[in-house]
């Protein structure tokens, strides 16, 4: 029997960078296997995003009809007068069916909704989560409120996948025993692996693609001065009035800048045929940069896919350092000191080193960051969570959740 899953969702699956792209090729890949796909997302963000394919549902949620009562987050009434609202408007597109499982990515106020359908209709609900959101946090009640929405969201799920275990131990108890480690899904890509090249040897060409913060400047700024020492470049992908890269520019003259693209096979294009080996950097200071403690970079595994050798600057304790650790990481770098930073360079330019480097990388690629087996992981523990749900012939009723 075809498997029919609900995505709630305050960010809706679309190109780009970042979450959406992550949801957009999962649900493409369950399309593609069989399954039935519904979106229910905010209208105002469904209206800008491309056309989704047909045989996806697509739901808009409204922002506000004129009887509708506002919904402020700092409001909690606001919010469960909402959440049947929004049901309503579930029900109406589905009619009598109802899904046989629900998925939500963990952000802002959608979340809540997907754990209010998962109690109303009985149906086993799934959970994304790719950052500790509560560290954005504008106000201490504002955290405060987003870590008590994570809480009831998580409580109520079946399945919890963060993209680290440092981030589902995050939530505590209410994540015991759900916890299943999914790294983000990298897009299919036929670009050959980049073999080893003997300009490698005279100018390794390290490269950044990414967000590119102020606190990162003391990294790129090291990673540049060693670079220096063999006439290495640190090639930077970001927009040219980046300050961070006006910064380094200013300082340092082998930083080398190229704007970013429009398409991630052009990105992965431009470093097969530019870069020697692959950046991931995070600040050595908790306080400037303390989602590191739980994120796991999405470049890492996106870029994987060249073969290069992946340098990953981050602190000790994080989870991309406790990840390199575990993989006895060739080319990890838990410190700024320029001694260990001008090692990691020099064998940059010896072929045994760079091809042992860039192996492991390779080994990854076509294992635990592979995108088939990363599908492989959620689609089988969906169809585990459809498999546990109670039979029930019609949608339950109309009913505000208890709280």
């Amino acid at each position: 029997m075809t498997q029919h899953l609900l995505l709630v969702s305050s960010l809706p699956p679309s190109f780009g960078t970042g979450s959406p792209i992550i949801l957009k090729r999962h649900l493409e890949r369950l399309t593609g296997n069989g399954w039935r796909v519904s979106v229910a997302a905010p209208a105002q963000r469904l209206s800008s995003a491309e056309p989704y394919p047909p045989a996806w549902r697509v739901i808009p949620l409204s922002g506000r009809r004129w009887w509708w009562p506002p919904v402020r987050a700092e409001i909690p009434a606001s919010v469960q007068l909402r959440l049947p609202l929004w049901q309503q408007e579930c029900e109406n597109a589905l009619g009598n069916e109802r899904p046989d499982a629900i998925l939500t990515f963990l952000c802002d106020i959608h979340p809540l909704l997907a754990e209010h359908l998962s109690r109303q209709w009985q149906v086993p609900l799934g959970v994304i989560i790719h950052d500790h959101e509560a560290l954005w946090a504008s106000s201490a009640a504002e955290q405060l409120r987003m870590e008590r929405w994570a809480q009831r969201v998580i409580t109520q799920a079946s399945r919890v996948w963060p993209v680290s275990q440092e981030l589902g131990d995050c939530y505590g108890p209410a994540a015991t025993g759900k916890v299943s480690v999914l790294p983000p899904i990298p897009a299919q890509t036929d670009v050959d692996r980049v073999p080893w090249q003997p300009h490698f040897q005279t100018h390794p060409v390290v490269a950044h693609a990414g967000r590119l913060h102020p606190f990162q400047y003391p990294n790129f700024f090291a990673l540049a001065q060693a670079l220096q020492t063999v006439n290495g470049t640190l090639l930077v992908v970001a927009p040219r009035d980046n300050p961070t890269l006006i910064a380094l520019q200013a300082t340092c003259p082998n930083v080398r800048h190229q704007e970013p693209f429009q398409e991630n096979a052009e990105v992965i294009q431009f470093l097969a045929h530019n870069a020697s080996s692959i950046l991931v950097s995070y600040a050595f200071s908790h306080a400037e940069q303390p989602w590191a403690a739980t994120s796991f970079p999405s470049k890492l595994i996106e870029f994987a896919q060249l073969g290069l050798p992946s340098l990953l600057l981050a602190p000790p304790g994080t989870a991309t350092a406790n990840w390199a650790k575990h993989h006895h990481w060739l080319s990890q770098i838990d410190s700024l000191d320029s001694a260990v930073l001008k090692n990691l360079v020099d064998r940059l330019t010896h072929r045994e080193s760079w091809q042992a480097m860039a192996q492991q990388t390779q080994t990854v690629a076509r294992q635990d960051f592979h995108p088939e087996v990363i599908q492989h992981q959620l689609e089988t523990e969906l169809t585990e969570l459809t498999q546990s749900r109670p039979h029930r012939s019609s949608l339950s009723p109309l009913c505000l959740p208890v709280t």
